[in-house]
Parts: C-alpha cells; structure tokens; sequence
C-alpha cells in the first residue's frame, strides 16, 4: 500500500487484497488525503448485527471514507466510479462516503444514500 497503513484498518488482515489496491488507486485518483472512517466490522458488531446478514464491512470488502461537503463528495465519488468502484454509498448527514467491492450474493453494481 502506498497512501495507507495496516494501522489506519480495524483487523487489517481481514481486509481484502483487492480492496486495498484498490483504495491506493482511489487515493492516487482523488489526490487529496483520505481519512478511513471505518473498515471490517466483525457479523457482531452493533451495525452488522442489525442488518439480516453482515454487510461489505464484515467481508473487509468495504470501508467508510469521511467527506465534508458536496465538492469534495462528488470529487470522490467520481474518482472512486473512475477506478472501479462498483458499490458506493453516501451520508451528506454523517459526511462519509461508502466504498465497497462486494462479496458472493451482493448486487454487483448499486448507489444509495443514506
């Protein structure tokens, strides 16, 4: 990884590899810092645990990015549609952007808003 740590990353072992490369090109396209808000989640934790089955975050498919701003939010998710980024959601609440490669059974290609 050229932009991030193993310890910016919850388990960082649990991460998958894609998806790390992937968020080094997204960095390398956006050209501004990126704060990692969120990255694997264990099926218990308080967020997983709520949905049906576990999400993105609990296949380390998936990481929350902060992002104040519309600019800034719409730079983003422009560089992250760039480089292959399928799976994205957006909190203008939270101010946080959603990053994810998916996992067997997700739809392959999908925006939201949260």
């Amino acid at each position: 990884m050229k932009y991030f740590t193993e310890s910016e990353f919850n388990e960082f072992e649990k991460m998958d590899p894609k998806l790390l490369e992937k968020l080094d090109q997204l960095r390398e396209a956006y050209g501004y810092p990126i704060k990692l808000t969120s990255t694997y989640r264990s099926p218990d934790h308080p967020i997983e645990a709520k949905k049906s089955k576990p999400g993105e975050h609990a296949y380390g498919a998936a990481v929350d990015i902060a992002c104040v701003g519309g600019e800034a939010t719409f730079k983003l998710v422009k560089a992250a549609i760039e480089v292959g980024f399928t799976r994205i959601g957006i909190s203008r609440k939270n101010n946080f952007v959603h990053v994810g490669i998916g996992y067997d059974g997700a739809p392959p290609i999908t925006i939201w808003t949260y």
